[in-house]
């Protein structure tokens, strides 16, 4: 069996949390759901927020806060998830892809202010693979932000939490995410009248749509737990860095002032992706993709469009990292990696 890519860390108090919501027999949109909500907006400094059963909802929901509609033009990296363009389609919304910069993963400046000559409605910031933008710029272009956290979870700029920088913050609760309830995802908004535009959007939908207390219930006991999950992924990634750093490939450049978190161990890969993949696999590792049904494999033309993340998407591939890993497959991993052809 291969070592699989991602793995949710959860451990015997997680799911003494779930047991004990199941006992209580409320397991739907409740108590627990409410306390996640408090501690998330004071671990992200935010004002208010709801959790919901899917992400494509949650990005829906964030776009009509902002009242993005049919024609409303959107920048967004090519590297986002493929639901943006989902979203996008079903509204009418066009996106402005802004190529990407080839050692750090985010938008570039050139790229972002030769679109923003033009009209621009509100931009997306996803920031993949733990990496961390330049938030003083984003915030210097005087446009709405939604910052997506799905990635960064935990991550700072200048000592300032990842997801407090925007008006909107979404990120989502998914099993290969840095927290994780086994499915779902968040809305926070920073403001008070943001807060207020949300809270009267999600007056007209019925319980179904919101995260559920069982669910609920296995994100908060993670996110009180979060300082010590990010503390383990350091340590593991500073092994497979300098395991990488004996071979011709390298990983993601970082900003100075910017602390990120290691949501997989993303190599870059200078030869051949399926010979890499191969001799993964023959090591018992799975052989993953970075990135996997972006936007930008959802536009036609892609390559013509956004060659920079083309070319990321073609040679970026994930080797597992998270807490749970153990101290025999990280030696196994770290040798894997510094033998890679």
């Amino acid at each position: 069996m291969l070592l699989p890519v991602f793995k949710p860390y959860i451990r015997r108090a997680d799911m003494d949390s779930v047991l004990s919501c199941l006992i209580s027999d409320e397991i739907g949109p409740g108590v627990i759901s409410d306390e996640l909500i408090t501690e998330l907006c004071r671990y992200l400094d935010m004002n208010d927020g709801y959790l919901f059963r899917d992400y494509y909802r949650t990005i829906s929901i964030a776009l009509d806060v902002f009242e993005l509609k049919s024609g409303s033009r959107v920048i967004l990296s090519p590297l986002s998830p493929g639901a943006y363009i989902d979203v996008f389609r079903e509204k009418g919304i066009i996106p402005l892809f802004a190529d990407v910069d080839p050692d750090t993963a985010i938008m570039s400046r050139p790229e972002i202010e030769s679109i923003m000559k033009n009209n621009v409605d509100a931009i997306i910031l996803h920031c993949p693979l733990g990496s961390v933008a330049d938030m003083d710029y984003y915030n210097s272009l005087g446009i709405p932000i939604i910052e997506d956290i799905s990635e960064n979870m935990g991550a700072t700029f200048n000592d300032k939490k990842c997801g407090s920088f925007a008006s909107l913050t979404i990120f989502s609760m998914e099993p290969d995410k840095i927290l994780t309830c086994g499915g779902g995802s968040a809305l926070f908004v920073r403001d008070k009248y943001h807060s207020q535009k949300l809270s009267l959007i999600c007056q007209s939908f019925g319980s179904e749509i919101f995260l559920p207390d069982i669910n609920a219930s296995l994100a908060l006991i993670q996110l009180r737990n979060i300082d010590d999950n990010l503390r383990k992924r350091e340590e593991l990634f500073k092994i497979f860095k300098s395991a990488l750093n004996k071979t011709e490939h390298k990983s993601i450049n970082t900003l100075d002032n910017a602390k990120v978190v290691h949501f997989s161990f993303p190599v870059l890969l200078k030869g051949r992706m399926q010979e890499v993949k191969a001799y993964v696999m023959k090591k018992n590792i799975e052989p993953r993709k970075a990135f996997i049904r972006t936007a930008l494999d959802l536009y036609e033309n892609n390559d013509k469009v956004c060659p920079i993340a083309a070319g990321l998407i073609l040679r970026s591939l994930l080797f597992p990292l998270y807490p749970s890993l153990g101290k025999k497959n990280a030696e196994m991993i770290s040798k894997v990696i510094s033998t890679l052809p």
